[in-house]
């Protein structure tokens, strides 16, 4: 499976694209594929995701879900996400966060949430992005446009959000913001908490309340999420080069902290792997 950290889709995983204005809609290759994007700048857009066949995961915010064929997720530009797919095809639409949001307010647009199946708006959102999915080949740039047009009116039959109050704002806002910051091997966690306008203190405790980590706890668990992943899926990688991606100065204490992790050493754990 082909592992790239990328800000946006690379052209190896686009089958076609058409754009619309503001809007994008682009159909991905079949192939297996691995990534992690990266934001270089705002670009103020969301996506909309779904799957035709196979699965896949999606992590963004410190949320993640599968995505199942016939289900879609939400994504958002502007925070760092992580997609996992195996073969089959897949569908994205990008649309500006603000039209999205200017005409329907009130709609639930967190990211990395399964949609589809639950709710009866969804699945008419779900059987639209499909039609356009398979009937992509067979569609001009019109017909395209008349489509996101038909899709961005259709949104608003979601189900609308459950409010976030301050605190859940504030720790989302603080896990977007470690995971955009994950290679930085310069990151602190009293970066994070002045970032949120906080103490470490009290944002530590919120984060303990919700992932059951503090900031410092939570910020080297990912880095060694995503060491592990790489040293799976980038077997010409070297273990002090993966380290070294994602914020550990130094291998060998890369490699005790991996130990107390997975209970092996980062040579093991690729070969378990193999």
């Amino acid at each position: 499976m082909e592992h790239v950290t990328v800000a946006a889709p690379p052209e190896a995983l686009i089958e076609r694209s058409v754009r619309l204005a503001e809007s994008e809609l682009l159909w991905l290759r079949p192939e297996p594929f691995a990534v992690r994007c990266e934001p270089e700048r705002k670009q103020g857009a969301l996506k909309l995701l779904v799957a035709l066949e196979g699965s896949g995961t999606v992590r963004q915010v410190g949320r993640q879900c599968v995505l199942e064929p016939g289900t879609f997720t939400w994504l958002h530009s502007d925070a760092p996400f992580e997609l996992t797919m195996t073969r089959g095809r897949r569908l994205l639409l990008r649309m500006p966060a603000e039209h999205v949001r200017g005409r329907h307010p009130q709609v639930d647009l967190r990211t990395a949430v399964s949609r589809g199946r639950d709710h009866a708006g969804e699945r008419i959102v779900a059987q639209l992005l499909q039609g356009v999915a398979h009937e992509g080949h067979a569609l001009s740039a019109p017909e395209c446009a008349a489509a996101v047009n038909t899709l961005l009116e259709v949104v608003g039959l979601c189900p609308r959000s459950v409010a976030l109050d301050a605190t859940q704002a504030r720790v989302e806002r603080a896990l977007a913001s470690i995971e955009l910051r994950l290679g930085d091997p310069g990151l602190q966690p009293a970066d994070i908490s002045r970032e949120q306008g906080v103490s470490r203190r009290y944002l530590d405790s919120l984060l303990r309340r919700t992932t059951g980590r503090t900031l410092a706890d939570y910020t080297r668990l990912r880095r060694l999420e995503r060491a592990a992943y790489d040293l799976r899926t980038c077997p010409d990688a070297l273990t002090a080069e993966v380290a070294a991606r994602w914020g550990f100065r130094d291998a060998s204490h890369f490699t005790r902290l991996f130990r107390l992790r997975y209970a092996t050493t980062p040579t093991k754990y690729r070969r378990q792997r193999d």
